[in-house]
């Protein structure tokens, strides 16, 4: 048995096909350690959930990062496990996460894809995301999401020095912190408490340059059920993303640590000029 409590928050926002009813089902048949589960409505429809669940009710759209916020404000865990309402875990991993944790790093399992029978999809996971380079993305200047790291992860397949392992950045449907750590970082920024986009970075890149690590965990995972647009319920509209990527990329990328991060990991699509179109755009 762990010795710390771990607080699953679960922020929600009219999930379909009883994707969390079966989160919370598989988060209480597989978590081991003390734990709580609190779910976050952000705004109706509400469902009801067993008795076990502690439940945020916010009356209008607060906005994902927000309700994130409160869900890590009301947990009494040392740690936070956030997933989003349509995930599953491995056996006994809020115990796995905690015995190899130091109080400063972000987590993340290896990553697996749910089909819709609640199943992985395929053998297929991901260790590593990177960071994608908002210089060459044609769509414009953004940190693209996603960053699926296939090649990383096939490179350090099976080799167990790298079970714990650093990476740039990690998916952002599943990660664990301690809560200290999580305010330490000022949680989800005030300036775009709306955004349902760019919520890894605002962590991960915060973290990496506050001193910490962001890590895979390969002892455990994590499995996310991709959606189409249509059915995800915190999708707010094309120029709701589009202004979070903004604001994300021209934050992080005129801080001075993004030199020193890029130089740390290489990554792909950044180009071999990446430090001089770095520059030329920092000075103008």
């Amino acid at each position: 048995m762990s010795q710390n409590k771990t607080s699953f928050i679960i922020p929600c926002r009219n999930e379909q096909n009883h994707n969390l009813e079966r989160t919370i089902e598989n988060i209480h048949t597989n978590a081991t350690g003390e734990h709580e589960i609190i779910v976050g409505f952000d705004g109706p429809p509400y469902i009801d959930l067993p008795d076990y669940v502690q439940v945020i009710r916010f009356p209008n759209w607060v906005g994902i990062k927000s309700t994130i916020n409160a869900l890590a404000a009301c947990a009494s865990g040392k740690y936070l496990f956030k997933l989003d309402a349509h995930c599953s875990i491995g056996p006994s991993a809020d115990e796995i996460l905690q015995a190899d944790m130091k109080d400063d790093w972000i987590v993340m399992p290896r990553f697996y894809v749910l089909n819709k029978e609640w199943q992985w999809q395929d053998d297929r996971h991901y260790d590593y995301f990177y960071l994608s380079c908002p210089f060459t993305d044609p769509r414009g200047f953004r940190f693209k999401a996603g960053g699926h790291w296939p090649q990383k992860t096939a490179e350090l397949e099976n080799d167990h020095r790298y079970d714990i392992d650093n990476t740039p950045q990690i998916h952002g449907s599943g990660w664990f912190m301690t809560k200290d750590r999580f305010f330490e970082l000022g949680g989800f920024p005030l300036q775009d408490p709306m955004g349902h986009a760019q919520e890894p970075l605002w962590l991960g890149l915060r973290n990496w340059f506050a001193g910490g690590r962001v890590v895979v965990n390969k002892k455990t995972w994590y499995a996310h059920l991709h959606q189409e647009t249509r059915d995800k319920g915190f999708s707010l509209g094309h120029r709701n993303e589009e202004r979070t990527y903004n604001i994300v990329a021209n934050h992080f990328m005129r801080d001075p640590k993004m030199e020193w991060f890029l130089d740390k990991f290489p990554m792909p699509t950044w180009p071999d000029d990446w430090r001089e179109r770095l520059h030329k755009w920092q000075t103008t």
